[in-house]
């Protein structure tokens, strides 16, 4: 389900761009977040005197907002207009703006677009290695075998591919490699 924008909440207390801009790099320095973990974002004592219920309020309001910006990744200039549309008040957008527009944002945007969701580890490097293989039981035979090594995030995998392998493979590239061709002729 693709995040929704909510509008302000007017009964929100908190409309200074300061906070808004601290609160927005809290979140975006823990992203991913629950709206349940938001309680974390401050200790006591940086609240100084301050209403932690209404900060509390604000961080879930701004969770949101970091969730649609961060699926969506609009233009500043959308965002702004996306946000006035939702009667955010001025110095909230000009916080919000400043966090989105920072290095935070990108690095988190950089790591998400790395992630991976589908239980495939990411592939860091690979390295590879081709034998002959002359004798198999005692048996003189000629077969070429190839070794593989990933190098993933959940360690190192080794594949053993044996000739026909090895043959399936080539055509395979051949025909991805047929295919990007063919896209970049155009």
């Amino acid at each position: 389900m693709d995040p929704i924008l909510s509008e302000w909440d007017d009964s929100q207390s908190i409309v200074k761009s300061k906070i808004t801009n601290r609160a927005s790099i809290r979140i975006l320095e823990r992203y991913p977040l629950k709206e349940t973990d938001v309680e974390t974002l401050f200790e006591a004592e940086e609240m100084a005197g301050g209403e932690p219920e209404e900060l509390y309020k604000l961080c879930r309001q701004l969770l949101n907002v970091w969730k649609y910006a961060i699926f969506f990744q609009p233009k500043p200039e959308n965002f702004v207009e996306l946000l006035q549309e939702k009667n955010y008040p001025p110095p909230v957008i000009k916080g919000l703006l400043e966090a989105y527009t920072s290095e935070t944002t990108a690095e988190i945007v950089e790591h998400l677009a790395t992630a991976s969701h589908s239980a495939i580890p990411r592939v860091l490097s690979t390295d590879w290695s081709c034998r002959t293989v002359t004798r198999r039981n005692d048996v003189a035979t000629s077969d070429r075998e190839a070794i593989l090594t990933f190098s993933t995030v959940d360690g190192v995998k080794r594949i053993e591919l044996s000739g026909r392998d090895l043959e399936k493979l080539y055509w395979s590239v051949n025909r991805v490699q047929t295919s990007l061709d063919s896209l970049l002729e155009r």
